[in-house]
């Protein structure tokens, strides 16, 4: 049985490559790469799991340079296995523990995406499944590092996009007001008039610190089909 399905992203432009039984893609991903722009020359995909972020953001935007880095080997393979799949030259895959500093990074790029782990180890049953763990389970110490690094890769005229669960907004907030920033809030709905499960947060450097919080994103109509707006992003 093979360890990996041979799947598509946006609407069967992109071959994408994932496991079997390890951490599938969600919408995440389709979310955070919608957020970027031609503007965008220098990308970083921070914990790049199967690289579906850094996949569209090549696709779409053939004059940018965008780079994942991940740690988890297996993850890295497929990611580099759908890179030649595509022939996607502009990306590049880098076998990386993301809760390093990496100085050569520090202020260097236009923008910088993030689809952290959701959940703190020792509050939750993890996994047997390394590609779930690496995913989805990280300590608080490794989360802040994560997080911390983030915001100093970022260019002085650069931005950030990270999506996290909504119950975990307070843990970031802590972490970016120890930064000079200015922090969007976007509730991530799964339908209209019902509790956020996950957040949008975008970050910018600033003179100070300041926090909005925006219009949120809601993924289904109440038909359950996605969004118009989510819609609009899967092509």
């Amino acid at each position: 049985m093979s360890l990996y399905t041979k799947d598509h992203l946006l609407e069967n432009k992109i071959v994408y490559f994932q496991p079997q039984r390890g951490y599938r893609s969600g919408i995440e991903p389709i979310i955070l790469a919608a957020q970027a722009n031609h503007k965008d020359k220098l990308i970083l995909d921070l914990g790049s799991g199967c690289g579906p972020i850094t996949l569209i953001l090549a696709y779409r935007l053939p004059h940018s340079k965008i780079i994942g880095l991940e740690n988890n080997k297996f993850h890295l393979e497929l990611s580099h296995k759908s890179k030649l799949e595509n022939k996607l030259y502009n990306a590049e895959f880098k076998n990386e523990d993301v809760c390093f500093l990496n100085q050569k990074y520090v202020k260097y790029f236009d923008l910088v995406l993030s689809n952290p782990p959701f959940f703190f180890e020792n509050q939750v049953i993890k996994s047997k499944n390394d590609s779930i763990n690496n995913a989805k389970y990280i300590s608080k110490e490794k989360s802040e590092k994560w997080f911390q690094n983030l915001i100093l890769y970022m260019s002085d005229s650069g931005r950030a996009l990270i999506i996290n669960r909504f119950e975990n907004i307070e843990f970031m907030l802590k972490i970016f007001r120890l930064f000079n920033l200015l922090v969007e809030i976007t509730p991530i709905l799964s339908f209209k008039d019902t509790k956020p499960k996950n957040v949008l947060i975008s970050l910018k450097k600033n003179k100070k610190y300041v926090e909005k919080t925006k219009n949120e994103i809601i993924i289904h109509s109440n038909s359950s089909k996605y969004s118009k707006q989510v819609e609009d992003w899967f092509r």
